[in-house]
């Protein structure tokens, strides 16, 4: 859970702020050292300063000697220094100071700092010729200042890049990840459910993601499903509309000529109302087939009315007369029933059903090599109902739907047992299970 909580997007925008802050910071520092380092190197060696210092006093001295400009004359001397903002001159007359002056901006107003800087720059005096006398003059050059705030700026500015660089690119990987997330969707909305939702991580985008691939398996999951029911639908329809126009029409026939009583004998009415049975009989047949599809792919509930019966004597019942009917066909059965009575849950009903369908299916399916093996044991706190046979090899026709196989897995269900099938190459088996209802319940045989 802590790991999820440190992985959602509002923790790694936090984390992202401060490793941006982090860089930004250090390359706030490399970017400061490098342009100290600069300035030390290029601007404050020992030539250029005394190259600029020549500078400033070439300057001044040609100014005062241009202007015939008196010591006194401290408006013109000031104009002077206001044009070199970075000079600060001091006039002296022996151990007296004549004139004073010089340029601090706002980071530099106070007294002390202003003393440090002064005793931190290159000065240089000469005397100089003023109208009313030769004084000396001292020029301090303090330049560097504006080359340091320039490197202060660069920094700053460096700093601000980095963090915002480091931020606008987390957004777009994430602005990607929704684009992208956005453009799958939209395939899938179009109608391609193959189309693979990426997701990686577990943040807030990556568990939208995974759900939404997990919608995806779910659509086509139930799309195939759909699909299937309506191909068996399809395949049923054609079947049956075959089947049973073709026995229809052989007894609409029969009807006619009973009705015209166009015959000739008494053994030959015998026999058209025979072939009349025949053909009613496997109308009926289709049409328990058709209820059998309708149970399987109608309701996901059916409507069962469930009782508590002895299974005991409830399979004798209902299973002897199967057993019966298999032995005048001429299969070899072999019983096996459980001994010790037990109560089952179940409607009789459809449980009726569900062993019809599992002896047609041995009628129609099974081997006479083999004997057919019906057993009703109880495993613990379950009944298994199993029915063996041996599969036909001359077999033409082949089930395609197994709508009976179906109907019994969804009946056991619905009485909250279960169905399967084990085939082997010569044996098929069917086997229900049902759950056994603790003993002192009342039961009904």
């Amino acid at each position: 859970m802590k790991g999820k909580t440190f992985s959602s997007l509002r923790y790694k925008q936090i984390l992202v702020l401060l490793i941006g802050a982090f860089l930004s910071f250090a390359v706030y520092l490399i970017v400061g050292t490098l342009g100290d380092y600069m300035v030390s190197k290029k601007h404050m060696d020992e030539d250029s300063v005394q190259s600029r210092l020549n500078t400033y006093q070439n300057s001044f001295e040609n100014y005062v000697l241009k202007n015939k400009i008196s010591v006194k004359n401290v408006r013109a001397i000031s104009r002077w220094v206001k044009n070199h903002k970075y000079v600060y001159l001091t006039i002296y007359n022996g151990d007296e100071i004549l004139y004073e002056s010089g340029y601090w901006n706002d980071s530099y107003s106070s007294y002390e700092t202003a003393t440090t800087i002064v005793e931190s720059c290159n000065q240089q005096e000469r005397d100089i010729a003023f109208t009313d006398g030769t004084y000396s003059v001292s020029i301090i050059d303090s330049s560097q200042i504006k080359w340091l705030d320039v490197v202060l700026y660069c920094s700053w500015i460096m700093f601000f890049i980095v963090f915002f660089i480091i931020i606008i690119i987390y957004n777009r990987r994430i602005i990607d990840r929704i684009v992208l997330l956005s453009k799958e969707v939209s395939l899938i909305e179009q109608g391609n459910l193959e189309q693979p939702i990426f997701h990686k991580g577990n943040d807030e985008i990556s568990l939208l993601a995974k759900n939404a691939d997990n919608m995806r398996h779910s659509i086509i999951t139930r799309y195939k499903s759909e699909k299937d029911a309506w191909e068996a639908n399809s395949e049923l329809i054609t079947s049956m509309s075959h089947d049973i126009r073709t026995p229809l029409t052989s007894l609409i026939g029969y009807l006619e000529i009973l009705d015209s009583k166009d015959y000739h004998s008494e053994e030959q009415l015998e026999k058209y109302i025979k072939n009349c049975k025949e053909k009613s009989i496997q109308l009926k047949d289709l049409s328990d087939k058709l209820f059998q599809y309708f149970l399987v792919f109608g309701k996901d509930t059916i409507l069962m009315n469930m009782e508590i019966f002895d299974a005991r004597i409830l399979l004798q019942q209902l299973l002897s007369e199967h057993v019966f009917n298999l032995n005048s066909l001429g299969f070899e059965v072999q019983t096996e029933f459980m001994n010790e009575p037990c109560s089952i849950f179940i409607d009789i009903q459809y449980l009726k059903r569900l062993f019809d369908n599992l002896f047609s299916n041995v009628r129609k399916y099974a081997g006479h090599g083999a004997p057919v093996v019906v057993k009703g044991a109880r495993d613990g706190d379950n009944l298994i109902i199993s029915i063996t046979n041996e599969i036909r090899t001359d077999l033409v026709f082949q089930e395609s739907t197994n709508i009976g196989l179906k109907t019994c897995g969804k009946i056991a269900q619905q009485m909250d047992g279960s169905f399967k099938i084990l085939t082997t190459e010569s044996l098929f088996t069917a086997c229900a299970t049902f759950p056994i209802k603790p003993a002192g319940k009342e039961t009904q045989s």
